[in-house]
């Protein structure tokens, strides 16, 4: 399959993880992938212009992939390359949170693939055909076990904030020892995924909380938010005596990490929905990288992660803050090591069996054919 992808590309996590995921494990498959990166050009236009140049100019494309918004593939430029006959295909890594950045454009795709079947209908809504839900996956080529020394904590890889810090915070105060690894930790303000210090802009924010009041999820997020933020509580404990601080890792230091902590920590609840009766939770990717690199995650339950995994044989799931940490207790218990080690084998087994890229993508060539 030639695949031709545009997408906005920058050198930080929250770009890059495509092309250690779904990039590097379609092209050990036998697939061909071409990007197009738009930052490329001095202007958006001159990006829109190239681009249909550049797709005449190529050979055999058997798909067309776009993952950014209106603001970046204008909708006049869609529509010159469905005149060409290419089977388009948008990702939307996002829709749960963010569904009405993709509106104007994904009714022009002969695909849309969510994330989230939360927003389906609005996707269904605006007149999108051949909606496919799936989640994300893990590179099983990448993110592969090195079982070492067993570290027997509750560790957890990113940006502490949200919900993220609150269920830190609730592990730490019942005396849990937790790992966690972040630049943050380090440089107030500093966003990890984002590579730099995130700056306020008010105009930003008030843009992303009209998107919000546009659908009830978007409303809960937005509520949550103002209510921890007057609850004071968003701060992570970084005092404590159970806290060991870390600066961010790398790609192979964050596999061996997943590989020999005894718990991470996955956060599906979305930034502050975490202190709602009834939360918004998203399935990240952390969900399959932790048991593909032969890791045990250790997760608030969700009909969809329960789906993925199997309770108390793959994953660790809980219903609440005392069986999260009733769980974390027991599963850190050095008594415990060898069923942990057993469940950690187990996850990885069925991540790479049923949660690769090729079996995500494998759904989308039958439909391009």
């Amino acid at each position: 399959m030639n695949i031709f992808y545009f997408f906005k590309e920058l050198g930080t996590p929250m770009y890059q993880w495509q092309r250690i995921h779904f990039i590097d494990e379609l092209g050990r498959g036998g697939h061909h992938i071409i990007t197009f990166n738009p930052l490329d050009y001095p202007s958006t236009d001159e990006a829109n212009e190239k681009l249909i140049s550049v797709i005449k100019d190529t050979e055999d494309i058997d798909l067309f992939m776009n993952c950014d918004d209106s603001s970046v593939l204008y909708p006049e430029t869609m529509k010159e390359i469905n005149k060409m006959g290419i089977p388009s295909l948008l990702i939307c890594w996002d829709n749960l949170e963010l569904p009405y950045k993709h509106k104007s454009i994904a009714p022009l795709f002969d695909m849309v693939w969510i994330t989230s079947v939360e927003t389906k209908y609005l996707f269904e809504r605006w007149g999108c055909k051949n909606i496919i839900f799936q989640s994300f996956a893990a590179n099983p080529y990448v993110f592969k076990p090195c079982w070492g020394k067993p570290i027997s904590k509750v560790g957890f890889i990113g940006s502490p904030y949200g919900s993220r810090v609150n269920k830190l915070n609730d592990l730490l105060a019942s005396g849990i020892y937790c790992d966690v690894f972040s630049d943050s930790l380090f440089n107030i303000g500093y966003n990890t995924s984002l590579g730099k210090v995130q700056q306020f802009d008010p105009l930003d924010v008030c843009i992303k909380a009209i998107r919000y009041m546009r659908f009830p999820i978007g409303r809960k997020v937005l509520y949550s938010t103002i209510k921890n933020k007057l609850m004071k509580k968003t701060d992570l404990c970084s005092e404590s005596k159970f806290l060991t601080k870390y600066k961010s890792v790398s790609d192979d230091e964050m596999v061996g990490l997943y590989s020999d902590l005894a718990l991470s920590l996955n956060i599906t609840e979305l930034r502050d929905t975490y202190i709602l009766k009834k939360p918004v939770n998203k399935t990240h990717l952390r969900a399959f990288e932790i048991p593909m690199c032969g890791g045990l995650q250790l997760a608030s339950y969700t009909e969809e992660l329960s789906e993925y995994f199997k309770d108390g044989k793959e994953i660790v799931l809980y219903h609440s803050k005392e069986e999260m940490v009733d769980k974390a207790k027991f599963y850190l218990d050095k008594k415990n090591e060898s069923l942990v080690n057993l469940m950690k084998k187990a996850a990885r087994a069925r991540a790479e069996k049923e949660h690769t890229w090729t079996r995500r993508f494998n759904e989308v060539f039958k439909i391009c054919k």
